[in-house]
């Protein structure tokens, strides 16, 4: 009668040192791809919100134009705020249908790490106390921002273009040249947007734009935005 043959100790030791090896050769395959896959995951991810943010500043920021509207004592003021953390303008856009007009009224901000995009087809009056919010659509361009900040290009006499972190509507005659926008990640990234406005350069802003000089007080200034 034959014997059955058993394991040896050795035999057994090396079967499991082999699949000790196979598997972490598999477990490290897997978490590469694991990894790849995330990474890839994420980079579609952050390309998509770029897109977003590039999709705003190409289609409005591109096309803000100075748009006057009357204030509470009857003044004609720009639908227009530039604050260094916070943006409202108002853009030209194309009409289809029933749309209600020619003109969108947009304000960008920082929420909860979230950044904001309000459009609205009627004037979102940055003088208002109190605003109607209910013709205000939102749409969360991006998330995890720590902050953003915007800077205002204006022409200057002796400086040239001059990058103002604020836009105070009495010291000039219409909106920005150009708004730029600093984008900060929560991971510590840094990215930017820069676009020029619709018919602000010194020949086309609705009539002539007068440079602004540095030596020029805001009460000097004629604040209106044609001039000949």
């Amino acid at each position: 009668m034959a014997s059955k043959h058993k394991f040896t100790l050795i035999e057994m030791v090396v079967a499991m040192a082999v699949m000790v090896v196979v598997a972490m050769i598999i477990g490290t395959a897997s978490a590469t791809f694991y990894n790849a896959y995330m990474r890839s995951v994420r980079t579609v991810e952050h390309l998509e919100t770029c897109i977003k943010i590039d999709r705003i500043f190409d289609s409005l920021v591109r096309n803000a134009v100075p748009f006057k509207w009357n204030d509470e004592e009857n003044a004609s003021r720009f639908v227009f705020e530039g604050n260094a953390d916070s943006l409202l303008f108002t853009a030209l856009r194309r009409t289809y249908g029933k749309d209600s007009g020619g003109l969108i009224f947009v304000r960008l901000l920082v929420e909860d790490e979230e950044l904001i995009a309000e459009y609205s087809a009627s004037p979102i009056l940055p003088w208002a106390e109190e605003q109607d919010d209910r013709g205000i659509e939102r749409e969360v361009l991006a998330k995890n921002i720590s902050a953003i900040t915007f800077q205002y290009a204006e022409f200057d006499d002796e400086e040239g273009i001059e990058w103002l972190e604020t836009w105070e509507e009495d010291d000039h005659e219409a909106i920005p040249l150009a708004i730029r926008m600093t984008v900060e990640w929560t991971d510590g990234r840094k990215e930017y947007w820069l676009r020029r406005t619709a018919g602000n350069s010194k020949e086309s802003s609705f009539g002539y734009r007068e440079a602004v000089s540095s030596s020029q007080s805001g009460s000097s200034r004629n604040s209106g935005g044609n001039r000949r």
